[in-house]
């Protein structure tokens, strides 16, 4: 029969490998921080979606071009947009780490020891 330590895991499974780990101190990470995460999770996914989406139509448009002109008018077009959206999405995601990183040493010095 296995006997049943009353010492509680609190990531000292992951100490012997050199990896600091406290699940009291995770848990009392900052809210501000997980509000940070969901959000830039959000604007990640809301940028998919929209790429997504233009990236569907894409199909439909070509179909409907009658010359090769307007084929490249709409190739361009597609391709100077989605530059321009992944440029602002970079820049987005940047402000959002950026301001992660300025929050980080209030956040730590609020988690328990």
């Amino acid at each position: 029969m296995t006997k049943k330590s009353d010492k509680s895991m609190n990531g000292e499974f992951l100490q012997p490998i050199g990896i600091p780990f406290n699940i009291e101190a995770m848990a009392g990470m900052n809210q501000k921080f997980y509000k940070m995460m969901m959000s830039c999770n959000e604007e990640i996914m809301n940028f998919g979606r929209n790429r997504l989406k233009e990236d569907l139509d894409m199909p439909q448009k070509l179909a409907e071009c009658k010359s090769p002109q307007e084929m490249m008018g709409v190739c361009l077009g597609f391709y100077q947009t989605a530059f321009k959206q992944y440029t602002d999405e970079a820049g987005e995601i940047t402000r959002i780490y950026r301001d992660m990183a300025a929050e980080a040493p209030e956040i730590f010095k609020s988690m328990p020891e």
